[in-house]
C-alpha cells in the first residue's frame, strides 16, 4: 500500500503547486482551460478554485500523515466523488468549448488515474475500515 499512500502524497503536494500557481498567475492558468479572452471576474474567480484546492489538499495531507486509515478512508471516498464530477465537468467544458485542449484532457486522465488509485485504496484497506 505505500505505492498508493505515494500516489496520494504526490497528488496533494503537486496541487498545492497547482494553487500557488493559479492564487499568482490566474489568467495563464485559465487560459490553458479556455482559449478565449475571458472577463476579469471569470480570472478572479480563478483564485477562489485555487482557494479550494490548498484547502482539499491540506485535508488530504493531514489525513496521510495521521496514519490512522479510518480517518484517511473517509478523505478518500470523498475525494473519489470529486473524481466523478472532476470528469463529468471537465467533459461538459470540452462539449461547451467544441474542443478538449490538453489541460481538459489532463484534468480528465488524471481524475480517472486518481479514483483508480483510490478504487484500488479503497478495496485493499478494507479490512482495517471501521464496521
Amino acid at each position: 500500500m505505500p505505492v498508493v499512500r505515494g500516489i496520494f502524497y504526490f497528488e496533494a503536494v503537486s496541487n498545492l503547486g497547482t494553487a500557488v500557481y493559479v492564487l499568482l498567475f490566474p489568467a495563464q492558468f485559465l487560459a490553458q482551460l479556455v482559449p478565449q479572452d475571458l472577463p476579469l471576474v471569470s480570472v478572479e474567480l480563478g483564485r477562489w478554485y485555487a482557494v479550494l484546492l490548498l484547502v482539499l489538499s491540506a485535508v488530504l495531507l493531514g489525513a496521510l500523515r495521521e496514519g490512522d486509515d479510518r480517518f484517511l478512508r473517509r478523505v478518500i471516498v470523498a475525494f473519489l466523488i470529486g473524481d466523478g464530477f472532476q470528469i463529468a465537468v471537465s467533459v461538459r467544458l470540452g462539449v461547451v468549448l467544441d474542443s478538449f485542449p490538453f489541460a481538459v484532457h489532463a484534468a480528465i486522465w488524471s481524475s480517472v488515474f486518481y479514483a483508480a488509485a483510490r478504487v484500488y485504496y479503497l478495496r485493499s484497506s478494507r479490512s482495517s475500515a471501521p464496521r
